[in-house]
């Protein structure tokens, strides 16, 4: 991946930017295709309701009460205590031991094991044209506490796609992050604001311009620094964010379209087949004395 490194003046601290390299486009997921799964979730979820009723019908009473309510009715049956489970066979002491690594050995297991660092950041994708992210520095506890922990960067890469929570591998490095994601776009805001000016209400826009121009066609960030005091993890890890994010970005907006279109199909299922009121059976038994009461 091709990498180029540009300074900028004052609280602009360094860009990063690379080529293109993503994935091949992939096929998004029809309106049809989409509801064709919604009634399969649906009809494989009454078939394991009804397996399950008659599961539990089958079970011999001893004392039944019903209870009715509109459109449907609650049975709660007293039932025998289930038969105890048979107690797995003892393992054998010997079973299943290892011979104990050598200082040697572990040592280079955990040599082949890779590298594990954790990433946390907000995102806030600003349509699809820009990107600003608050990166937070793990802190450890030698640390100054006056030391700069959270860091302001923006780039031209709309990170809308961004899932929550996902680990990926690069260049031996395992990393995990965690981060909330929140997508703005221009059109949403000016509906909010031209609503409340209609109302009377004053509204803020949460629209945030972008602090640099960045450059046509090349991905790049922009790291917001006042003393320029900048952790080197911050690029390390952004680097390795923005590599993989580009590079799989077609799938990270398959999947987001995919979501999205079993959301609008369930919904429109439900609204068209609202779900009626299920009878509802309850078995049970006194765990006391055995069984008995």
């Amino acid at each position: 991946m091709k990498l180029k490194l540009l300074l900028f003046f004052s609280v602009l601290a360094a860009v990063s930017g690379y080529t293109d390299t993503r994935t091949p486009a992939v096929q998004t997921l029809t309106e049809a295709d989409a509801k064709a799964i919604i009634e399969q979730q649906v009809s494989e979820k009454e078939q394991r309701e009804a397996r399950r009723k008659a599961e539990l019908a089958a079970v011999p009473t001893i004392k039944r009460r019903v209870i009715q309510k509109e459109g449907h009715q609650i049975t709660i049956n007293r039932v025998a205590p289930p038969a105890p489970k048979t107690a797995p066979a003892p393992i054998s002491a010997d079973k299943g031991k290892t011979r104990p690594l050598t200082p040697a050995e572990f040592e280079a297991l955990m040599a082949a094991q890779p590298e594990h660092q954790s990433i946390s950041l907000s995102v806030t994708a600003f349509g699809g044209e820009y990107s600003k992210i608050l990166w937070r520095k793990p802190r450890s506890a030698e640390e100054r506490s006056d030391a700069p922990g959270e860091f302001e960067i923006w780039t031209n890469v709309p990170l809308k796609y961004l899932t929550p929570i996902s680990s990926f591998e690069r260049d031996d490095v395992v990393y995990k992050y965690f981060g909330f994601g929140e997508t703005i776009s221009r059109e949403d805001e000016l509906r909010r604001s031209a609503l409340a000016k209609e109302r009377g209400f004053a509204y803020e826009s949460r629209w945030q311009e972008s602090p640099v121009d960045f450059t046509d066609g090349t991905a790049e960030y922009v790291v917001k620094s006042e003393e320029g005091r900048i952790p080197p993890e911050l690029h390390e890890q952004m680097d390795a964010l923005f590599g993989h994010y580009l590079e799989n970005e077609n799938r990270f907006k398959a999947a987001f379209q995919k979501g999205e279109a079993l959301r609008k199909a369930r919904e429109a299922y439900l609204k068209e087949s609202p779900p009626e009121p299920n009878d509802v059976i309850i078995n049970h038994w006194p765990i006391s004395g055995g069984g008995a009461r």
